[in-house]
């Protein structure tokens, strides 16, 4: 039912220019090492961003944080901390993005003075387990500057997972709300609507798939992936996109939608590493720390 009613918000959206495309960027080297396919395996502090739902499996306080040095100077961060509690977990994240100055151009493309921007998220959810199935929602409160011009704004993520034995799906509702206006004109936020399956293998293993879906005019791509623990607390990952193997054009590059990773897990912390592509930029790398008290 919950899938139903996320589905029917999703299609709902019409086509406009977006803005914030700063929340499209994954968090979380452990699922961006298996392609983004997240949905539906989501266990952990970084569940605050791709299925709030995944919060409510957490039976240990965990606090994460992620960094990714991107291009032209650009960084990433997030931070994330979730609270397990007998009437649910509850849990806070930050992500900013910010650059360094960046020289302006006047009309004619002479240099001029130089200016900032940079992005931010603060997130709140919230996570329950239900007979029926595992539901979460989180709150966003956003803000991006560019010089100085600035807009704020709210969004709200509402996820839904649910296991069957060794299998299970989860959907997620991400950036849900009115858009960021700067000066007179407003655009929309990324909607996107996210609907996948994982599969957990004796021995630590898993595998899974989504299909993400911007019903704004962004088109769909799938996301696969899996994690195979080679010895005890060591995990290999890879995964595949189509998000990135879609080129600038109408052409197609299989090579460029290859994601791999790797990770170190123990009861109490985990660190994990993963490379990605970046469409004609390359390949980027995240690096993730969580710990688990």
């Amino acid at each position: 039912m919950m899938l139903a009613f996320l589905l029917m918000l999703g299609s709902q959206g019409a086509r406009a220019a977006e803005t914030a495309s700063f929340l499209d960027i994954g968090v979380g080297a452990r699922a961006l090492g298996m392609g983004g396919a997240y949905t539906a395996l989501a266990d952990d502090a970084n569940s605050l961003y791709w299925n709030p739902a995944g919060l409510a499996k957490l039976d240990k306080r965990e606090f994460t944080a992620s960094h990714a040095e991107l291009f032209e100077s650009t960084r990433h961060d997030f931070l994330a901390y979730a609270h397990p509690t007998g009437q649910g977990t509850f849990a806070a994240g930050l992500t900013y993005l910010s650059q360094s100055t960046i020289e302006g151009r006047d009309s004619l493309g002479r240099p001029t003075a130089g200016f900032d921007a940079s992005d931010a998220a603060l997130s709140l959810g919230y996570a329950r387990k239900l007979e029926a199935a595992d539901l979460g929602a989180a709150v966003k409160y956003l803000r991006s500057h560019i010089g100085s011009t600035e807009a704020q704004g709210m969004a709200v993520d509402l996820g839904a997972k649910r296991a069957f034995d060794q299998v299970s799906v989860g959907a997620a509702l991400r950036n849900l709300g009115p858009g960021l206006k700067f000066a007179d004109q407003r655009n929309d936020l990324p909607l996107r609507l996210a609907a996948g399956a994982a599969y957990k293998f004796p021995g630590g293993h898993a595998a899974a798939a989504e299909f993400v879906n911007g019903p704004r005019g962004a088109g769909t791509d799938a996301s696969f992936g899996g994690e195979f623990q080679a010895v005890k607390s060591l995990y290999l990952r890879a995964g595949y996109t189509t998000r990135t193997a879609i080129t600038g054009g109408s052409g197609f590059d299989a090579a460029r939608g290859l994601t791999m990773g790797l990770g170190l897990r123990n009861e109490k912390w985990s660190l994990d590493y993963a490379v990605l592509p970046a469409g004609e930029l390359g390949r980027s790398h995240r690096f993730s720390l969580s710990a688990r008290w």
